[in-house]
């Protein structure tokens, strides 16, 4: 290797020992980030929580006076509020020391997993009703395949059937698990000192409000 092509790698090498940082200063960083993440904690779980309440506050709606096309829209709106939560609680356990805080809020993730995966199935369900009633003679006929308007009514009832079904578990589920949830967010909220409790109330006003938009 020449003198030049030495002293060229020589000095890339220089340059890229003096990006390094230092482990100091990686601690140093490490520290910063959780001190952001736990300032955060406060308006994350009120946002949080509006998401939450929002949610509920949907699933207690009349949904069944509602047209398909409403219907469809309203559990759109609901699977977004709760996936908005899972979000925020993924947000709040990066910021989390405490194991215990942290278990509890794994588990009121799976929850909020679960009731949106059941909404997910329902709105599914109720597309499809929309489409073996008014588009499945069509798409059979099409296919050379023999289907009776009362087999096509009986697969859209079976599936309707599952919609009101479904609703109504989710709605049970939901009214159960409401006032435990209540009491680890009143436990939680003890916790916060004045400043962070203020926090909490600003951000789950603000939210509230903004989730109760119909596009936000």
């Amino acid at each position: 290797m020449s003198q030049n092509n030495q002293g060229g790698l020589f000095s890339r090498v220089r340059r890229t020992l003096g990006q390094l940082r230092s482990p100091a200063d990686v601690r140093q960083d490490g520290r910063r980030i959780a001190a952001v993440l736990k300032l955060n904690i406060a308006p994350l779980m009120g946002r949080r929580d509006a998401a939450v309440d929002r949610a509920a506050d949907s699933f207690g709606a009349d949904i069944f006076s509602l047209p398909e096309e409403k219907r469809i829209a309203h559990y759109i709106r609901i699977s977004r509020l709760l996936e908005l939560a899972m979000n925020d609680c993924d947000a709040i356990i990066s910021g989390l020391s405490s194991q215990d805080t942290i278990t509890r809020e794994k588990r009121l993730r799976a929850f909020l997993s679960m009731l949106r995966d059941m909404i997910v199935t329902i709105k599914a369900s109720t597309v499809l009703e929309n489409v073996i009633l008014l588009e499945g003679s069509e798409v059979f006929r099409e296919l050379s395949v023999e289907v009776t308007g009362k087999q096509l009514a009986e697969s859209e009832q079976v599936l309707c059937g599952t919609e009101i079904n479904l609703v109504n578990r989710l709605r049970d589920f939901f009214a159960r698990t409401l006032p435990r949830l209540n009491r680890y967010r009143e436990y939680a909220r003890k916790n916060f000192s004045r400043v962070y409790a203020d926090k909490y109330s600003v951000s789950y006003r603000s939210y509230f409000e903004v989730y109760g938009q119909e596009d936000f």
